[in-house]
């Protein structure tokens, strides 16, 4: 009988997955405890300055246009409740983001379940693949979470956040389509996970508007348009709000200028030219005037307690860059980003394509149907990988998302009840899953074993000499700084709360190290003019510390006091005074 598998299976069922939960959580904490000494990365520094200003209640400062406000708020409530130091920081941040990546693992775990139950009732007639092969389909799902997201626990950014979410929106989808999940209170949470989804990241507005436009859809057909209201209302309700402050704070109506930007830089072109092809330089735009030629020194916007104020909140400072309609350059980065897909798609997880298509193959009209079926969750999803595809894709930005959409095209195989009553086709499709499963783990798990024992992040243990040595020299929190180097990588000056006002870029460096001492000291006076107390250099290299430089400890960098700017007023050096947001 159809029923036999999964009444024989069931009893194991919850031991199994509890087993790969555990195993999965236990890779993840080596991965977690490997790369805890890592740095912030130059986005997670930018997460920390926005958590630091929420924390000292500098609303307009906390408010920002480019990055999302969830993971900020996550962070700011672990350094009020534990306040840290500066090694303790890096255990916070990686520590949260392993109860994130636990979360999500819970909640990957409840939308598995749902899905699966949602293809078991999708067609009464039919016996879907959870039911026909559920140990292997257990293993896939929990295979295919490991593989996906053990790369991105180093990265202190809320894409594993975002992922939760994305579980939780899609498992309260699933159950809205089945008996048990329908009801006002279904729909009330799922406006509610739709507020959330667009606190953590500004393109799930987007996403709520794609699932929102689909319930509404579906209501035409059914004239009860009750429930889909009372998610859209809630939604909007919940995000008015902060929408409200941020386009006050910005200057122009926004839910968020992350889209404009990144369409601004990626589609029509940088003014740092370098920056699209090399990586020469550190930011797709000028941080500032230069205020000297050979080498170029920056002028840097200062914002009080922002490590790096340009990356801070580029929505503040870049308005030079504008979205316009490029066709040369829109065809371009969508084939930069459709390259990316498919050495995803055909190249790591290829060999999930062939069980996938002989299971298809045996009934492809039904299966089909099925998939267009989950078109409710699929649709916003491939809508929001669209925007991306658009613009600029990582993909850390889809981890959840492509998790979905195998799932959607793996639940949607099915069988008829007849076929399955035949034991070898029965045994047939669970080796076909069973023999990709195994492939893809073959494939995949000797890399994410090495990168869970072996790996190592940059360690950040220089940062923090630089941080304890500058009161020392009298740099103390609040003093303005230089920076030799990209200034968004400062972890230093993040720790010893200076904000950096002046900077050489890295790529710079070496005509700087190359120039006479005399034009050494013109570029020193132009930093000085900017503010900046002292100039430091966080070494990357043998080079030893020039003369009249200061050696910090641990060999970590070098330091130079400058002179006051009133004192360098009378230099033919026309600097700008310091910039400061409005």
């Amino acid at each position: 009988m159809p029923e036999t598998p999964r009444i024989e299976s069931s009893a194991r069922l919850p031991l199994l997955e509890r087993t790969c939960q555990g195993v999965v959580l236990l890779i993840g904490a080596v991965c977690v405890y490997t790369g805890s000494k890592g740095p912030f990365g130059i986005d997670g520094l930018a997460y920390m300055d926005v958590a630091r200003a929420y924390l000292h209640h500098d609303w307009h400062t906390a408010i920002n246009g480019y990055w999302g406000p969830l993971y900020s708020w996550l962070l700011a409530i672990g350094l009020w409740v534990f306040r840290p130091g500066m090694r303790g920081e890096l255990v916070l941040v990686h520590a949260l983001n392993y109860a994130l990546f636990v979360k999500a693992l819970l909640t990957f775990g409840s939308f598995w379940r749902a899905i699966a139950a949602w293809s078991r009732k999708a067609d009464s007639d039919e016996t879907s693949l959870p039911d026909a092969a559920p140990v292997a389909w257990i293993l896939f799902g929990y295979l295919m979470f490991l593989v996906t997201f053990v790369w991105s626990l180093d990265d202190v950014t809320p894409d594993i956040l975002v992922a939760c979410i994305v579980f939780a929106i899609c498992t309260r989808l699933f159950m809205i389509e089945t008996d048990g999940g329908r009801g006002m209170a279904s729909y009330l949470l799922l406006g509610i996970l739709l507020a959330i989804g667009y606190y953590a990241k500004a393109i799930l507005l987007f996403f709520a508007v794609f699932v929102l436009a689909g319930l509404m859809l579906r209501a035409f057909r059914s004239r009860s348009f009750r429930e889909p209201l009372v998610a859209a209302v809630v939604f909007w309700v919940l995000i008015a709000p902060f929408v409200a402050a941020l386009s006050r704070t910005v200057g122009h109506f926004t839910a968020g200028d992350s889209g404009r930007l990144n369409y601004a830089w990626f589609v029509d072109g940088t003014e740092t030219k370098t920056w699209m092809t090399t990586d020469a330089a550190p930011l797709p735009f000028y941080p500032g005037p230069a205020v000297f030629g050979s080498p170029r020194v920056f002028l840097v916007p200062y914002l009080e307690g922002v490590t790096y104020a340009p990356w801070y909140d580029a929505a503040r400072f870049d308005k030079r860059s504008q979205p316009r309609l490029s066709l040369r350059g829109q065809l371009r980065q969508l084939a930069v980003n459709l390259k990316l897909i498919k050495e995803q798609v055909l190249g790591t997880e290829a060999v999930l394509l062939v069980p996938l298509l002989i299971l298809w193959w045996q009934r492809p009209n039904p299966s089909w149907r099925r998939l267009v079926a989950t078109c409710f969750c699929t649709l916003p999803i491939v809508g929001v990988v669209g925007l991306y595809l658009l613009t600029h894709l990582v993909m850390r930005f889809v981890l959840g998302f492509f998790l979905v959409l195998w799932g959607a095209a793996f639940a949607s195989i099915s069988s008829s009840s007849s076929s399955f009553s035949d034991s070898n086709s029965l045994v047939l499709t669970r080796r076909v899953l069973l023999a990709g499963i195994l492939v893809f783990a073959v494939i995949e798990l000797p890399g994410v074993l090495h990168f869970a024992l072996s790996h190592s992040a940059e360690n950040s243990d220089r940062d923090i000499a630089i941080a304890q040595a500058l009161p020392v020299y009298g740099v103390v929190p609040g003093n303005a700084v230089a920076s030799l180097g990209d200034g968004q990588e400062d972890y230093w000056a993040h720790w010893a709360a200076v904000p950096v006002v002046a900077e050489i870029w890295k790529r710079d460096l070496r005509e700087f190290w190359a120039e006479s001492p005399e034009l050494q000291g013109l570029a020193l006076r132009a930093m000085a003019n900017s503010g900046a107390k002292a100039a430091v250099w966080r070494r990357d290299s043998d080079r030893p510390c020039p003369a009249l430089w200061i050696s910090l400890p641990e060999n970590s960098g070098c330091l130079i006091l400058l002179p006051d700017a009133e004192q360098n007023s009378r230099t033919t050096i026309d600097t700008p005074s310091r910039q400061r947001y409005p």
